[in-house]
């Protein structure tokens, strides 16, 4: 058992006592910025406790926080700081894009929303069909462009022969 003091936090948590002043500030500087950009998004998605389509909406608000701050830090190799921050949540916090969140959210609760899980090589579902829309493939069920090209082709000579042999009037 170890001889340093301990103190517990507001969730209960046992920290050491010198951590949790540096802790506490810690956690007030994230507070206060996380309440900040929670108060206006989450107002501008969230009409109250029974809008489920706003929480799902905010839902994925975060989700794609997470994953810009996570492709910044990849690309940057650095975290964003509070100008580039803030003007992300500017650029998500306008009328259209939260007009978006919502329109996501209500299909997804509908059953119409993408697959967002990362599958094959760790790749979001966009970027998936993203690589196969550049590969030339299309998506399972439909037919590949060459072959819409070649029937078009084949619909056209059929109706030139059929109008030379006089069984269509052009």
């Amino acid at each position: 058992m170890s001889d340093t003091p301990m103190t517990v936090d507001k969730e209960g948590q046992k920290l050491p006592s010198g951590a949790s002043f540096d802790l506490a500030k810690a956690s007030a500087a994230a507070a206060a910025d996380s309440d900040a950009e929670r108060n206006s998004v989450f107002a501008s998605l969230v009409s109250g406790d029974a809008d489920i389509v706003g929480l799902v909406a905010y839902s994925i608000y975060k989700q794609n926080k997470h994953d810009w701050l996570v492709s910044f830090s990849r690309i940057k190799s650095r975290e964003p700081d509070e100008g580039e921050l803030s003007a992300y949540i500017i650029g998500e916090s306008t009328p259209r894009r939260l007009a978006t969140y919502r329109h996501l959210a209500q299909a997804t609760l509908d059953g119409r929303g993408p697959e967002v899980s990362t599958g094959v090589g760790g790749q979001s579902y966009a970027q998936q069909g993203l690589g196969k829309a550049r590969n030339g493939r299309s998506a399972p069920g439909s037919m590949p462009p060459t072959l819409w090209i070649g029937l078009t082709v084949v619909v056209l000579i059929l109706a030139y022969l059929a109008a030379r042999a006089g069984w269509i009037k052009v």
